[in-house]
Protein backbone atom coordinates (compact mmCIF):
# COMPACT_ATOMS: atom_id res chain seq x y z
CA UNK A 1 0.00 0.00 0.00
CA UNK A 2 1.25 3.49 -0.87
CA UNK A 3 2.12 5.77 2.00
CA UNK A 4 -0.16 8.47 0.57
CA UNK A 5 -3.22 7.31 -1.31
CA UNK A 6 -6.48 9.23 -1.21
CA UNK A 7 -9.59 7.14 -1.69
CA UNK A 8 -13.30 7.55 -1.05
CA UNK A 9 -12.87 6.52 2.61
CA UNK A 10 -11.18 9.89 3.15
CA UNK A 11 -14.12 11.85 1.75
CA UNK A 12 -15.76 14.31 4.12
CA UNK A 13 -18.37 15.27 1.50
CA UNK A 14 -17.52 18.94 1.36
CA UNK A 15 -16.29 19.25 -2.24
CA UNK A 16 -13.78 22.04 -1.63
CA UNK A 17 -12.28 20.34 1.44
CA UNK A 18 -12.16 16.97 -0.34
CA UNK A 19 -10.35 18.60 -3.27
CA UNK A 20 -7.81 20.13 -0.88
CA UNK A 21 -7.31 16.78 0.86
CA UNK A 22 -6.79 15.00 -2.47
CA UNK A 23 -4.22 17.61 -3.41
CA UNK A 24 -2.38 17.23 -0.09
CA UNK A 25 -2.23 13.47 -0.59
CA UNK A 26 -0.91 14.05 -4.13
CA UNK A 27 1.83 16.47 -3.05
CA UNK A 28 2.78 14.26 -0.09
CA UNK A 29 3.04 11.29 -2.47
CA UNK A 30 5.25 13.42 -4.74
CA UNK A 31 7.47 14.18 -1.75
CA UNK A 32 7.69 10.48 -0.94
CA UNK A 33 8.63 9.70 -4.55
CA UNK A 34 11.40 12.31 -4.52
CA UNK A 35 12.82 10.69 -1.40
CA UNK A 36 12.64 7.15 -2.82
CA UNK A 37 14.14 8.27 -6.14
CA UNK A 38 16.98 9.95 -4.28
CA UNK A 39 16.50 13.13 -6.25
CA UNK A 40 18.52 16.18 -5.34
CA UNK A 41 18.16 17.71 -1.92
CA UNK A 42 17.11 20.91 -3.68
CA UNK A 43 14.18 19.15 -5.41
CA UNK A 44 13.14 17.46 -2.14
CA UNK A 45 13.21 20.81 -0.29
CA UNK A 46 11.16 22.48 -3.04
CA UNK A 47 8.45 19.81 -2.85
CA UNK A 48 8.57 19.94 0.95
CA UNK A 49 8.10 23.73 0.94
CA UNK A 50 5.15 23.29 -1.42
CA UNK A 51 3.59 20.65 0.81
CA UNK A 52 4.03 22.73 3.96
CA UNK A 53 2.60 25.83 2.26
CA UNK A 54 -0.42 23.98 0.89
CA UNK A 55 -0.97 22.27 4.22
CA UNK A 56 -0.94 25.63 6.02
CA UNK A 57 -3.37 27.13 3.49
CA UNK A 58 -5.70 24.15 3.94
CA UNK A 59 -5.57 24.28 7.75
CA UNK A 60 -6.32 28.01 7.68
CA UNK A 61 -9.24 27.37 5.31
CA UNK A 62 -10.72 24.77 7.67
CA UNK A 63 -10.26 27.12 10.60
CA UNK A 64 -12.07 29.94 8.77
CA UNK A 65 -14.94 27.57 7.95
CA UNK A 66 -15.24 26.49 11.56
CA UNK A 67 -15.08 30.05 12.92
CA UNK A 68 -17.67 31.30 10.44
CA UNK A 69 -20.23 28.81 11.76
CA UNK A 70 -19.14 28.91 15.41
CA UNK A 71 -18.16 25.22 15.34
CA UNK A 72 -18.36 24.02 18.97
CA UNK A 73 -15.21 21.87 18.71
CA UNK A 74 -13.14 24.57 17.06
CA UNK A 75 -10.49 24.84 19.80
CA UNK A 76 -9.97 21.08 19.94
CA UNK A 77 -9.70 20.88 16.15
CA UNK A 78 -7.35 23.89 15.96
CA UNK A 79 -5.07 22.34 18.59
CA UNK A 80 -4.77 19.30 16.33
CA UNK A 81 -3.77 21.63 13.51
CA UNK A 82 -1.25 23.30 15.80
CA UNK A 83 0.24 19.88 16.61
CA UNK A 84 0.84 19.04 12.95
CA UNK A 85 2.24 22.52 12.31
CA UNK A 86 4.68 22.24 15.19
CA UNK A 87 5.79 18.69 14.45
CA UNK A 88 6.14 19.22 10.69
CA UNK A 89 8.17 22.42 11.18
CA UNK A 90 10.45 20.69 13.69
CA UNK A 91 11.09 17.85 11.26
CA UNK A 92 11.62 20.32 8.40
CA UNK A 93 14.29 22.04 10.51
CA UNK A 94 15.95 18.66 11.09
CA UNK A 95 15.85 18.01 7.35
CA UNK A 96 17.45 21.40 6.67
CA UNK A 97 20.16 20.59 9.22
CA UNK A 98 21.01 17.40 7.32
CA UNK A 99 19.35 14.79 9.55
CA UNK A 100 19.07 11.80 7.21
CA UNK A 101 16.30 10.15 9.27
CA UNK A 102 14.06 13.21 9.33
CA UNK A 103 12.58 12.96 5.79
CA UNK A 104 11.11 9.51 6.37
CA UNK A 105 10.01 10.43 9.90
CA UNK A 106 8.18 13.42 8.45
CA UNK A 107 6.49 11.34 5.75
CA UNK A 108 5.41 8.63 8.20
CA UNK A 109 4.12 11.23 10.66
CA UNK A 110 2.16 13.07 7.97
CA UNK A 111 0.68 9.88 6.51
CA UNK A 112 -0.62 8.72 9.89
CA UNK A 113 -1.73 12.17 10.98
CA UNK A 114 -3.64 12.81 7.75
CA UNK A 115 -5.49 9.50 7.94
CA UNK A 116 -6.33 9.92 11.63
CA UNK A 117 -7.23 13.60 11.44
CA UNK A 118 -9.40 13.32 8.33
CA UNK A 119 -10.97 10.11 9.63
CA UNK A 120 -12.20 11.69 12.84
CA UNK A 121 -11.78 15.44 13.28
CA UNK A 122 -12.45 16.50 9.70
CA UNK A 123 -15.41 14.14 9.33
CA UNK A 124 -16.92 15.56 12.53
CA UNK A 125 -16.34 19.11 11.31
CA UNK A 126 -17.80 18.36 7.88
CA UNK A 127 -20.87 16.72 9.39
CA UNK A 128 -21.48 19.82 11.49
CA UNK A 129 -21.02 22.10 8.48
CA UNK A 130 -23.33 20.03 6.27
CA UNK A 131 -26.00 19.96 9.00
CA UNK A 132 -25.67 23.72 9.39
CA UNK A 133 -26.11 24.15 5.64
CA UNK A 134 -29.23 21.94 5.70
CA UNK A 135 -30.71 23.96 8.56
CA UNK A 136 -29.92 27.23 6.80
CA UNK A 137 -31.44 26.03 3.52
CA UNK A 138 -34.50 24.70 5.36
CA UNK A 139 -35.08 28.05 7.08
CA UNK A 140 -34.70 29.97 3.81
CA UNK A 141 -37.41 27.95 2.07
Amino acid sequence: MALFHWDESHAVYLPEVDAEHRNLFRVAAELHKTLLARTSAEKFRAVLRNLLAQTEAHLQHEERLMLALDYPSYEWHRRQHDTVRKHAKALARRIAAGDSDAPMLLLEFLAQWMRDHIGLADKMMASYLRNHQRQTCGKAS
